[in-house]
């Protein structure tokens, strides 16, 4: 997806399922990956390849292991962030921010796969048998509703907090 951004389709799952999703994770494993073909684009420029080894299935549960274990280590200053923009997310286990992150992470690679001929999304496998399965308009559309969902969710966890403090 070339605007990174739009992989915040899936937030409003933490928003939603408050007690299974952890919203850091979600946040930060749907689009870390994308740091890949910054970095192939801007650093290593002239390469054919933008979406490598982390725009696998196999180099994505890498990224959630380490995302996962980074969240778990911070839990702490994670949790005061989370109650700063209102939505406070105490009580999830190491394992529920895990599945999150591997949830976002996957979820990463499984859109991407339609749009690029480049993501080999089961490597070692060369194949990739999504490409081109859906339009990438409709993969566009499917992401951007989930992020205005999700802006819509914020904004009324937002305003109801407003509410009761009055």
């Amino acid at each position: 997806m070339p605007f990174t951004p739009l992989h915040w389709g899936i937030t409003f799952l933490g928003l939603v399922f408050k007690r299974t999703f952890y919203l850091p994770a979600l946040l930060i494993s749907s689009v870390i990956m994308d740091l890949e073909p910054f970095y192939f684009l801007f650093i290593a420029k002239g390469s054919p390849v933008l979406h490598g080894f982390f725009h696998t299935y196999f180099g994505a549960t890498l990224v959630a292991l380490a995302v996962s274990l980074i969240l778990v280590k911070f839990r702490k200053r994670m949790d005061g962030l989370m109650a700063f923009f209102k939505v406070p997310q105490k009580g999830l286990t190491g394992r529920q921010i895990y599945f999150s992150s591997l949830f976002a992470a996957y979820s990463h690679i499984f859109l991407d796969s339609f749009l690029y001929k480049d993501i080999r999304p089961f490597w070692p496998l060369e194949q990739n048998l999504f490409l081109g399965a859906i339009r990438s308009v409709e993969i566009y559309l499917i992401a951007g509703i989930g992020v205005a969902i999700s802006l819509v969710l914020y904004a009324k966890i937002l305003i109801g907090k407003k509410e009761n403090e009055n």
